[in-house]
């Protein structure tokens, strides 16, 4: 997958170091505007998250796809996320929270689209194509240019590898009170080491909680924290 184009997102991030992240302070945590969704089916659990791998190393990640930090974090650490499901070490739950759009203005709502995206392609059973997906849509995120369009997201799709037809779960957005559900049910919990979800990126690896730093360090000392857990 090539990331290059986050590169001058990479630099302005580097150079708001002290920002950790997205935060989710304020009434804006639980806006998901734009369409109103349909009905959520059940058959993904909002606790599970979006799951794809076995690996006996479990890494969670809470994040959203308006978030420019998140996208940053992918940039840096999503080729070895992708190996690691790839060849069995981790098993990798995406937790889509979708209050960003809205924090930065965006009347797209991106953050839910991109994300009923990618509920849309677990729930079709295509857990192979969720990463390479995840990073697309995080590439590809709302700037000056505009927001991506439902073809696009479509477009991003096949590129990804989903074989199945999204069309009316992208177009009626069927899987966006799952999103919004899987939003609430996280803003304000307390997750790995004793970290309540409180902005985005998030990331746990096996019960403890990963200092996402944004200096340089990150794809390093996560390769660390992932072979230490696999040690064990």
């Amino acid at each position: 997958m090539n990331r290059q184009r986050l590169l001058p997102l990479a630099v302005v991030a580097a150079a708001l170091v002290a920002l950790s992240g997205c935060s989710a302070a304020g009434d804006e945590a639980s806006a998901g505007g734009g369409a109103s969704p349909t009905s959520s089916p059940a058959s993904l659990p909002v606790d599970e998250g979006l799951v794809t791998g076995d690996g006996a190393v479990s890494v969670e990640l809470w994040t959203d796809l308006s978030c420019p930090y998140c996208a940053v974090l992918e940039e840096t650490t999503g080729d070895d996320l992708e190996a690691w499901v790839a060849d069995g070490t981790i098993t990798l739950a995406l937790h889509p929270m979708n209050y960003v759009s809205a924090k930065r203005g965006d009347t797209t709502d991106y953050s839910t689209r991109a994300a009923n995206l990618l509920a849309l392609t677990a729930q079709a059973g295509e857990t192979d194509a969720l990463l390479p997906l995840y990073a697309l849509l995080q590439a590809n995120q709302v700037d000056a240019a505009g927001a991506p369009t439902d073809a696009d997201l479509l477009a991003y799709a096949a590129e990804a590898g989903v074989a199945a037809d999204l069309t009316a779960g992208v177009e009626g957005r069927t899987m966006a009170e799952w999103v919004q559900e899987s939003n609430d049910r996280w803003v304000g919990t307390v997750v790995g080491s004793d970290t309540p979800v409180d902005h985005v990126p998030l990331l746990v690896v096996d019960g403890e909680t990963f200092e996402i730093r944004g200096d340089g360090s990150d794809a390093a000392r996560l390769r660390e924290a992932v072979a230490a857990a696999a040690a064990e």
